[in-house]
């Protein structure tokens, strides 16, 4: 969503830098330019002639929002070290976190801005064209979402989001992104003209070969292939001594891009004898590892060659999959159209085509249009219903959700005719996959079932379909015991049972032994459990997890497995356990320093409460200061500030503060705290006792009608889960059909409020009576 928050970044970015004055400089006579030549003749080559800055693409409202936040010399030192400095910094977005991502972006867009203005102010500093090179690369980079059908679709949810909340009007959000679109067009050639002007310009500063480099590569994406090689050898020539093997490896892979493998060979014998450019077995090992993929490319480069003037429909399928893998898109495209001409009742040409609109700018429309083109067709094989169930279903959803978005009680149009399209593709793809296809056709007929009553508003039918799911998926690990999509739908689903008893069960159920050391369904097991276990409050079921999660196969992600054990340590700790209290407290402390935005928040929380539980209030509550900082969207450290200000006796302030952690905070367990945190204020004087329980006892009533889970996590063992559910279908270029199915828990230690096991027992009391109330009038009736 990297072009979503750009387009967000650019709406936000009006905030003013710091303005200092710069004195004027004196003027110096002007040295003569040096000229290159060889480079002018390429900068020549290359140079559209002038552009418009890619601001001025901007609707009039952001436009002046932005203009008005800049102030000062637009070529000063210092506004020129700003916008260099923004723009390297897009290398480290972090797409997984999308605050952090949107807060690169705004950064980026603004560095970008103030490059631009540089520029048009006169400045020719060399290295700020160089980023600017390398900013037109990125825009230019967000063509790859420019048609995909399905940001497409994401973006109507956000306009429509936008307009409910009041962030920014619709219009306002569709003119910016219409910008976008004409920046990402413009973008080439903005591009070219900064690389021309720097070769002009600057033909002897060090940068001159990374950016021949990415002009190279921009033009082997351009499919301009010659230009290409002639680029990249150019960049490699101005290094001279300097060239590495890294280098010559990259000139390789351009020679395999154009088809040449005598040029490839030549570079390779520069690449071998240069080898890695840093000292150590890693590096010699990745660049071997590097020269082995780029022989790979070279069979097929070969292969390809060979295949020119088949004859055979199967030869010329693998020539054009062959180009298509070699990213010779527009030789791909050729290919396939002429095979579906020669070949009208094939439909593998068509999906050929298809998987061309994927390589090219992910056009999901374009790839739905020829696979359900090719669908009457003969030869539907293996690729066929790869591709269609991964672009057919998500672009299901991604409709439906966008005509909920904009109209949330009209009909659903063609339901019955969307189900009926993804069952008849999993059926057919049983003779390819009969375990993937099982699993895909449970999650459909299940689907198909629940929606409707979904959409009627019949909450309890549908969470009642959907609660089958669980026991299904179980069914179909019995029938395909080392399918690990239907063990990851066990252990995912494990969630939504009602029963805690057959909870447990599946979640303890042995994997077969083959899998019992794969590290993502043992991982998948040990969440399962442990969430499970904090749901249900079942003391066997956390004992089960502790194992599990000290038995992890060492090839499970180390931070993955070093959280795990530390909640589990944090929760043997709360028990009087001090080695456990002391490893978790470590754990989290580490983690806390390594990782950024939410995950740091977590971590940082976590260590907190641990030193807590050690005695140090003082030292936890600086630490959860640094976690609320963090992550200003998340409540949960803040209301651990209220929670030990009340053990320390601070009570001024704290009503306010947990009425606001209630109103705030995306975990239940965490409103329900707060609002338990108040009746324990109110019954010492803060508040209106009768008030603060009718109010915790609407909010539990709330969390239960909307929990779609077996039961509401209540946090008496002093973390509370916040769990995302992720279910998703995808085609992957690089790895066919992608099924995700899982739940990423984030565990946050909280301090249980004083009063909560009080009233969840009054309310159990209460629903006692209310059905004996039931069945006396039921009797009497």
């Amino acid at each position: 969503m990297r072009r979503l928050a750009l387009v967000m970044a650019l709406a936000a970015a009006c905030k003013p830098a710091p303005t200092t004055s710069t004195p004027a400089e004196s003027p110096a006579a002007a040295a003569p330019k040096v000229v290159d030549t060889e480079l002018a003749a390429v900068a020549v080559r290359l140079d559209p002639g002038p552009q418009p800055p890619l601001h001025e693409v901007l609707p009039t409202w952001l436009k002046g929002k932005i203009e008005a936040s800049l102030s000062g010399d637009p070529k000063s030192a210092q506004v020129v070290a700003e916008a260099r400095e923004a723009i390297a910094g897009w290398d480290k977005v972090d797409a997984a976190d999308t605050a952090a991502a949107m807060q690169r972006a705004l950064v980026f867009a603004r560095g970008l801005i103030l490059a631009e203005r540089a520029v048009a102010a006169g400045s020719d500093d060399p290295e700020l064209l160089a980023a600017l090179t390398k900013a037109y690369r990125v825009v230019h980079g967000l063509r790859m979402l420019q048609r995909s059908g399905l940001f497409g679709q994401t973006l109507h949810l956000a306009v429509e989001l936008a307009r409910k909340e009041a962030q920014l009007e619709a219009r306002q959000i569709e003119e910016a992104v219409a910008a976008l679109d004409r920046a990402v067009e413009r973008a080439p050639a903005l591009h070219m003209h900064a690389t021309a002007r720097l070769l002009r310009e600057h033909p002897n500063h060090p940068t001159v070969p990374e950016v021949l480099a990415r002009a190279s590569q921009a033009k082997v994406e351009a499919e301009q292939y010659e230009e290409g090689v002639a680029l990249r050898r150019l960049a490699v020539q101005r290094k001279g001594e300097r060239a590495t093997g890294s280098d010559w490896a990259a000139v390789m892979g351009v020679c395999y891009a154009a088809l040449d493998p005598a040029c490839a060979e030549a570079a390779r014998e520069q690449a071998e004898a240069r080898g890695p450019d840093e000292p150590g077995e890693d590096k010699a090992a990745a660049f071997e590892k590097r020269l082995a993929d780029l022989a790979t490319t070279g069979t097929m480069v070969r292969r390809t060659l060979e295949l020119e003037q088949a004859t055979q429909l199967e030869q010329q399928l693998e020539r054009g999959h062959l180009l298509l893998k070699l990213n010779r898109l527009g030789d791909a495209q050729r290919a396939f159209e002429a095979l579906a001409a020669a070949h009208p009742n094939d439909a593998r040409p068509l999906t050929g085509l298809g998987l061309v609109a994927i390589h090219r700018q992910l056009d999901v429309e374009g790839v739905i249009r020829h696979i359900r083109a090719a669908r009457k067709l003969s030869n539907h094989d293996r690729l066929y219903y790869e591709v269609a169930l991964g672009t057919i279903p998500p672009m299901m959803i991604g409709e439906v959700a966008t005509q909920l978005a904009q109209q949330p009680d009209a009909p659903v149009t063609d339901l019955d005719a969307r189900f009926d399209e993804v069952l008849e593709l999993a059926r057919g793809f049983r003779a390819y996959d009969p375990a993937r296809a099982a699993v895909l056709e449970l999650l459909f007929t299940l689907a198909r079932e629940a929606v409707p009553k979904f959409l009627a508003k019949q909450r309890e039918p549908a969470m009642a379909t959907v609660r089958k799911l669980p026991e299904k998926a179980m069914a179909l690990t019995r029938k395909f015991p080392e399918s690990r999509d239907a063990w990851r739908l066990v252990f995912s689903s494990t969630r939504l049972l009602d029963d805690p008893r057959k909870a447990r069960l599946l979640a303890n159920a042995p994997l077969p032994a083959s899998l019992q050391q794969d590290p993502d369904l043992r991982v998948q097991q040990v969440r399962a459990q442990l969430d499970v276990a904090l749901l249900w409050e079942d003391g066997e079921l956390l004992l089960a997890a502790m194992k599990s999660g000290m038995t992890l196969p060492d090839t499970v992600d180390a931070d993955t497995a070093l959280t795990i054990r530390a909640t589990l340590d944090a929760i043997a700790g709360r028990e009087g356990d001090k080695a456990s209290l002391q490893r978790a407290a470590q754990a989290f402390a580490a983690l806390g320093e390594r990782k950024t935005g939410k995950d740091r928040a977590l971590a940082l929380n976590n260590a907190a409460m641990v030193t807590a539980l050690s005695g140090d209030i003082p030292a936890a509550m600086t630490m959860l200061e640094r976690a609320a900082q963090a992550d200003v969207d998340e409540v949960a450290a803040a209301y651990n500030l209220g929670a030990l200000a009340y053990r320390m006796q601070a009570r001024e302030g704290l009503p306010e503060l947990f009425a606001k952690v209630a109103g705030n905070s995306a975990i239940a367990g965490i409103r329900l705290h707060a609002r338990a945190f108040l009746v324990t204020l109110a019954e010492a004087g803060q508040g209106d006792v009768a008030v603060t329980r009718e109010e915790f006892a609407a909010a539990l009533a709330r969390e239960e009608s909307d929990e779609f889970r077996g039961r509401v996590p209540l946090g008496r063992w002093g973390i509370v889960e916040q769990g995302e559910f992720k279910v998703s279908l995808g085609y992957a270029t690089n790895g066919g059909l992608t099924l995700l199915d899982e739940v990423v828990p984030r565990w946050w230690l909280a301090a249980p409020a004083p009063a909560m096991d009080s009233l969840l027992a009054a309310r159990a009391k209460e629903k006692k009576r209310a059905r004996q109330a039931g069945k006396a009038k039921s009797a009497k009736g």
